[in-house]
């Protein structure tokens, strides 16, 4: 898309912060009224809890990821969609609303349920990710095959002979990155994994 052209290209099929702020202005009745930026920041956080709020706190909005997404949205990501009409105060424009509601389906069906509208995920959580459905034990989890615990230990960056207590907290941190990006089956993964290794000692029975 040219830096002046208006943005026709449907919505990403996953959650980001620039969709839902043009989801949350068009909810608020912003097709057809000025709304002031901040009930849009609150809307946002609202129907994306996980991705607009603090690090620590997710029951606090962090304002700094609504304005970055809003400034990306005027700039180059959705350009042409949005009116500027006053330092606080956001329109979407005919052709904002019309890409809105051509892709209504996809909008409700991503952001439906706040609880399920994944955080976005720093550079570490995302290498931990990839990893995990790249590598051999979680392939072969998923055809069933045995665990071994000196391969489980090289993906979770510890030693087979580590103990218990370096072993939670490597799984612990994968688990947050399942939880972040809502993934059921790393979830289970890792269910299987602790299982293996607490309840079995790393052992097949």
């Amino acid at each position: 898309m040219e830096k002046n052209e208006t943005r026709t290209e449907p919505p990403s099929m996953q959650a980001n912060n620039q969709d839902v702020f043009l989801w949350a202005l068009y909810l608020l009745g912003g097709g057809d009224r000025d709304i002031d930026v901040e009930d849009i920041f609150l809307k946002s956080f609202e129907l994306a809890p996980q991705r607009l709020s603090w690090r620590t706190r997710i029951d606090i909005p962090d304002y700094k990821k609504t304005s970055k997404a809003l400034q990306s949205i005027e700039a180059k990501s959705h350009v042409g969609l949005i009116h500027h009409t006053g330092r606080y105060h956001r329109r979407l424009t005919a052709a904002g609303t019309k890409w809105v509601e051509t892709y209504r389906q996809v909008f409700e069906s991503i952001y439906a349920d706040p609880k399920k509208v994944s955080a976005s995920l720093t550079n570490d959580q995302a290498r931990k990710a990839k990893r995990a459905m790249e590598h051999d034990q979680f392939k072969n989890w998923k055809s069933s095959a045995a665990f071994d615990r000196f391969d489980l230990a090289e993906l979770f960056e510890c030693s087979g002979a580590s103990p218990d207590s370096i072993w939670q907290k490597r799984i612990d941190e994968y688990l947050r990155v399942a939880e972040v990006t809502a993934n059921p089956v790393i979830i289970d993964f890792l269910a299987d994994v602790s299982r293996f290794i607490f309840q079995n000692g790393g052992k097949h029975e």
